[in-house]
């Protein structure tokens, strides 16, 4: 289920922008720019703190938190498949669940992520901090690796899965690894904050996502019943 489900995720994804829906623009600007009281939130970090003709230690730390997301939910999955297998179909209808829920929202509102809106107009001054990075690292690995990954849809970014995904993980930890729990949800925050800064989504994408995330949670609660550690037998004698 777990590898099934994200592989197939990743496949329908690509298409989810191929359906005639039109792309969505405005609405999250304005949903953002509501909630700050007429500011944009990635305008007003990037304009603080980013410089394209030097890249800094923030810049690296966001776009590092950000392509982590890659790699911390497998590791993850991978401790409760070796630690706790009984509870894994449950942590796997929480992942997949999750995944899938966003991709009903790909499908059904493809949406601009803020360095797209900025590329069109509708953001000016918003750039997207990643390209800058990848390139003064290494441009073409950089952008062999965006191609695979990134490219197949460049407009889905409500929700945000990043958020999603990472939010679920502390959710999963809250209840079966708490001591981790804390460490999850300041890696969220940590990812919510590069997410907006990067210019990869706004904050409603992230609002969302942990709306996905709660609602797995509970589904998987539902269909996949924690199951306990068994008792201790008393020895016989």
């Amino acid at each position: 289920v777990y590898v099934a489900g994200i592989f197939v995720y990743t496949l329908l994804r690509a298409y989810a922008d191929e359906t005639g829906v039109p792309v969505r623009i405005e609405y999250p600007i304005h949903f953002d720019r509501w909630l700050f009281l007429g500011t944009d939130p990635t305008l007003w970090l990037q304009r603080e703190i980013f410089d394209p003709r030097r890249i800094g230690f923030v810049d690296y730390a966001a776009v590092a938190t950000h392509w982590s997301f890659f790699i911390a939910p497998h590791a993850l999955a991978v401790g409760v498949f070796l630690m706790d297998r009984r509870n894994f179909p449950r942590f796997a209808l929480l992942m997949v669940g999750t995944m899938w829920l966003g991709l009903v929202l790909f499908f059904a509102v493809p949406t601009a992520p803020p360095w797209f809106a900025g590329e069109l107009g509708a953001l000016a001054g918003v750039r997207r901090i990643m390209d800058y990075v990848g390139g003064s690292i290494h441009g073409s690995a950089y952008s062999s690796l965006y191609a695979a990954l990134g490219e197949p849809n460049s407009v889905a970014a409500m929700p945000s899965i990043h958020m999603a995904v990472t939010f679920a993980m502390y959710l999963w930890a809250r209840r079966h690894i708490p001591a981790l729990a804390p460490w999850l949800l300041g890696y969220s925050a940590v990812m919510a904050l590069s997410l907006v800064y990067l210019g990869e989504h706004y904050v409603s994408d992230l609002l969302v996502g942990v709306a996905c995330a709660f609602a797995a949670w509970l589904a998987a609660s539902r269909f996949a019943p924690e199951i306990p550690e068994p008792a201790m037998q008393p020895a016989d004698t």
